[in-house]
């Protein structure tokens, strides 16, 4: 299960219709068979969001649709809507490309100027709907409990064509999302992703419906390279958030994506640039 995802669909928007919105602060750790490690803190409040890992933050307002991404390093922040974001990202690839393409060997340089072709094409005509319901799609629930975080959870299975791709641990001890259109959340976050299938699981109905029974406080999914790779909620409190947590620091300078990019690709060689066509070639921002 993505990251990203899962801490989404558990934003408290109000214990009820008469108390203060409450914030959650939750803890996870994603790891794999060969010791690597991430570590992401998820505190929400009041319809926004802040995801911060070791190296990165990125905060959502769900009432406006902004984002806003912190670059700590150079004290700057990107600040725009999901589809400002999409283009901006877009031209991110684009200046990595044609940067490659001024000394790339012509067959290189054909597929570059095709992949850009085909990346402006993607974010024209992408799709939006991000519910799929066309894949043969089953989720068994088995007797397996754990204790995660403090909280007694079911595993279950999910299984595309009788091969089992993911299982995930659901809680009905505590379920924080009230009120919430989860299509809504999964649309949103789907948008963010830049190589996001349409037969994702989790766009599937199904999914959904297995989201709404509590709160996934464990997955894990096959690794391509060997093993699994298993995210885990550590913990989770109730706490109210300082407001100021939502927002970019006021030494911050807001800059455009395109200029972070180059500040980051001054110290890239050549090498790096090839690795970047590559992945782009093999994995295009816009499917």
């Amino acid at each position: 299960m993505r990251i990203v995802l899962i801490f989404v669909l558990i934003i408290i928007i109000g214990i009820t219709s008469n108390t203060a919105l409450a914030g959650w602060v939750i803890s996870e750790v994603s790891y794999d068979k060969f010791g690597n490690r991430q570590f992401q803190t998820t505190f929400i409040q009041n319809n926004l969001i802040r995801y911060e890992t070791e190296s990165s933050v990125a905060i959502i307002n769900l009432n406006s649709g902004e984002i806003t991404l912190l670059f700590g390093m150079y004290k700057l922040y990107w600040q725009g809507s999901i589809e400002e974001f999409k283009k901006g990202t877009l031209e991110v690839f684009e200046k990595k490309l044609l940067k490659m393409i001024e000394t790339a060997e012509p067959d290189q340089r054909e597929v570059a100027i095709d992949l850009i072709a085909e990346m402006r094409k993607g974010l024209v005509a992408k799709e939006m709907d991000t519910i799929s319901d066309n894949l043969n799609l089953t989720i068994i629930r088995t007797d397996i409990i754990e204790n995660i975080a403090g909280f007694n959870a079911f595993k279950y299975n999910i299984a595309i064509e009788d091969s089992v791709v993911e299982s995930i641990w659901i809680t009905d001890s505590i379920n924080p999302y009230i009120d919430i259109d989860i299509e809504s959340m999964i649309s949103f976050t789907n948008e963010l992703k830049p190589n996001k299938d349409r037969n994702d699981i989790d766009g599937s109905s199904e999914y959904l419906k297995l989201i709404n029974k509590g709160l996934a406080v464990k997955s894990q999914e096959r690794n391509p390279h060997g093993g699994y790779y298993t995210t885990e909620i550590t913990h989770i409190i109730e706490t109210q958030i300082n407001d100021e947590i939502f927002q970019y620091p006021p030494n911050y300078r807001k800059a455009l994506l395109t200029e972070i990019m180059l500040i980051k690709e001054s110290n890239i060689d050549q090498y790096n640039l090839k690795q970047n066509f590559q992945r782009a070639k093999d994995n295009p921002l816009y499917d």
